[in-house]
């Protein structure tokens, strides 16, 4: 279990490296602040939008209940970015919002090398901790995205004063209709708690930046 000591995102992005190298096992993370809203429409590119997406000119928005049995969330259409999210099984249900940008506007450390191609904001409304089995299926899709490379998920949680960093892997995409599809990113939340509703980030980074396959 990896427990950091900080505020929102201060002094996280400089321990990054040293903690994600350490991460594995099962881990938790305890309160926070939800980040304030862009407030501009925008419209939105290539793979479809969700049912009840919101979209402003800096993100797309949607939320939706996390099921005990586990299953998929439709990731928010943004910036050429959209498709689904598996998720493993969880303790109890509890909704969570998404939110798809193409730049960060929430000030998340850097957690690969290079730029991320994009972030999927997350806001957990209430606490959960998710099982370790889900099925590959459907995945995050992008014409950014090119069948055949690998690609690196990394993923932070931040409630109240403890930050959660999920234990990255990489995985190859494959061909879909909208572009790329990365399949197996959901496998970062893989024996994860959330003791609080938190809020944080998935990053997606070009090439075979860790050892540990999604």
């Amino acid at each position: 279990m990896i427990r950091l000591r900080v505020g929102r995102h201060a002094a996280v992005a400089g321990m990054a490296a040293t903690v994600l190298a350490g991460c594995s096992g099962t881990h938790s993370a305890t309160s926070g602040m939800l980040p304030a809203a862009a407030a501009f429409a925008g419209d939105t590119t290539g793979p479809p939008a969700c049912k009840g997406q919101r979209t402003t000119k800096k993100y797309g928005e949607a939320s939706a209940t996390l099921r005990k049995g586990g299953g998929s969330l439709c990731i928010p259409a943004f910036g050429g970015f959209g498709g689904s999210l598996q998720y493993p099984g969880i303790e109890r249900s509890a909704k969570l919002t998404l939110r798809t940008s193409t730049e960060n506007i929430y000030n998340e450390p850097q957690l690969g090398t290079g730029a991320s191609l994009v972030y999927l904001n997350l806001h957990f409304h209430a606490g959960t901790h998710f099982g370790s089995h889900l099925k590959s299926a459907g995945g995050l899709t992008s014409e950014s995205v090119t069948p055949g490379q690998a690609y690196t998920a990394y993923g932070i949680v931040t409630v109240g004063h403890l930050a959660l960093m999920f234990p990255p892997c990489y995985t190859v995409a494959t061909a879909g209709t909208y572009g790329g599809v990365l399949a197996d990113i959901g496998h970062i939340l893989r024996d994860t708690t959330i003791t609080g509703a938190g809020y944080g980030a998935i990053e997606i980074y070009s090439g075979e930046q860790v050892s540990q396959a999604c």
